[in-house]
């Protein structure tokens, strides 16, 4: 074989392998580029269309950085929430996942809280941004620069779902977020099939002590609550009503749940001293939060872990396994809680 003939299978070789590099396989089999084109629908019905899968992606609330390790794309994450370091069972999960978050590596451009800092996030040289429709100004701003961004609204179930499997059309991660949600669509099916016909009414009090807050009808709470079996004891269609001691007693709610708040919360006010749900310790708090938050698709096992406290038949051992067999799935790996 003449050295042309040579130089001719060589580069042949070169150019097979490096199209197989740039490949990967969709759910039926069928190779798609890295490089072709993706689009997806976010929150606000915006069609979003990036050259190819994003490669480097900034988020700025931290129930999206969970959907973005769930969908096995935490590579591409260049910049997250200064609150994932803060808040402590969200860390030390994550931690699990990415050495970059146990070591405090990943860029954090925000002010504090939810505030974003423009000018960092453009530093980061981002593909695109994850964040909440209700981030106007931000996302405005952002969209300004340039820079393509995706919104959720984790509005309830469906909107949860749908937002997963279009953010995973941007990340390459189709096939995956088509599992996840796949699962977690058969578990809410189970869930509805198995109401009870007396449900329980509890009264959910927002975070950081807000006992007098809670959630109204139609809220994303409002579907966790109806999703356990339970009923909110909050009739009101407002998302988010401030209420007074005597509209609690009204309301007499069997169970009161408590997010990122403390039992001496509730214990501590004279007022509600002679509540029935008081008075019968029937006062629980989300904790540790992070394997329930409702913001994600975990809002199933944030129903789940209510059905445990209203139905004593589902025990403990079983929500247990539900929460191990549940994590399994969504981060695609065991033994990780």
């Amino acid at each position: 074989m003449n050295s042309k003939s040579l130089f001719i299978i060589g580069f042949s070789a070169a150019v097979f392998a490096l199209q197989s590099c740039n490949n990967s396989k969709n759910s039926d089999g069928k190779e798609l580029s890295v490089h072709a084109e993706v689009s997806a629908t976010d929150s606000r019905g915006k069609n979003i269309i990036l050259p190819h899968e994003a490669m480097r992606v900034v988020v700025l609330y931290n129930a999206l950085v969970d959907d973005v390790y769930m969908l096995q794309a935490g590579e591409k994450i260049v910049g997250i929430p200064q609150q994932v370091y803060e808040m402590e069972d969200t860390y030390r999960f994550l931690s699990k996942l990415d050495d970059r978050i146990k070591n405090k590596s990943i860029a954090t451009p925000t002010f504090g809280g939810q505030s974003s800092n423009a000018e960092s996030i453009v530093g980061l040289k981002p593909d695109l941004v994850l964040t909440f429709n209700t981030d106007e100004d931000n996302i405005n701003q952002i969209e300004n620069l340039g820079i393509p961004v995706f919104t959720f609204s984790s509005l309830n179930d469906e909107k949860i779902l749908d937002e997963l499997k279009n953010v995973g059309k941007l990340l390459g991660k189709q096939k995956r977020a088509e599992e996840i949600t796949g699962y977690v669509a058969e578990e809410v099916k189970k869930m509805r099939a198995s109401q009870t016909s007396s449900p329980k009414k509890i009264y959910y009090a927002w975070s950081k002590g807000r006992i007098m807050s809670t959630s109204g009808k139609g809220s994303l709470i409002d579907m966790a609550i109806t999703l356990s079996g339970a009923q909110n004891a909050c009739p009101v269609p407002v998302e988010a009503p401030n209420i007074s001691a005597e509209t609690m007693y009204k309301w007499n709610p069997d169970l009161i749940i408590l997010w990122n708040s403390k039992l001496s919360d509730v214990y501590s006010l004279k007022e509600l001293d002679a509540l029935p749900a008081v008075k019968n310790k029937q006062v629980f708090v989300m904790s540790p939060s992070f394997p329930y938050d409702p913001h994600t698709v975990k809002f199933m096992l944030f129903a789940k872990q209510l059905r445990h406290w209203c139905m004593p038949e589902y025990t403990q051992e079983q929500l247990d396994q539900d929460v191990k067999k549940t994590f399994e799935v969504i981060y695609g790996k065991k033994g990780l809680i």
